[in-house]
């Protein structure tokens, strides 16, 4: 970690300080230091793999987890075979 990564490390902290987690994702969601984007793109990216692992045929996946994530299929599509993270 550099000491920029370090020091906004220690804001973030400071946000969630005495939080429980899901009040600290919460928060960090509300005051925009997580990347909706890209926690969505991962969502949907875990929602195929998950159907896949139950035997749905890939396509498919992508249709049920566009419905889920209220997203087209392409975007659903895209967030698979683009993986940034």
């Amino acid at each position: 970690m550099t000491r920029l990564d370090e020091l906004l490390a220690e804001t973030a902290l400071r946000e969630i300080h005495g939080l429980t987690p899901e009040e600290a994702v919460r928060k960090l969601f509300e005051v925009g230091f997580i990347d909706r984007r890209r926690c969505e793109r991962s969502a949907i990216r875990h929602e195929i793999e998950r159907l896949q692992r139950q035997g749905i045929p890939r396509c498919e996946a992508f249709e049920a987890a566009a419905l889920t994530y209220c997203c087209s299929y392409e975007k659903a599509r895209n967030a698979f075979y683009e993986k940034t993270n």
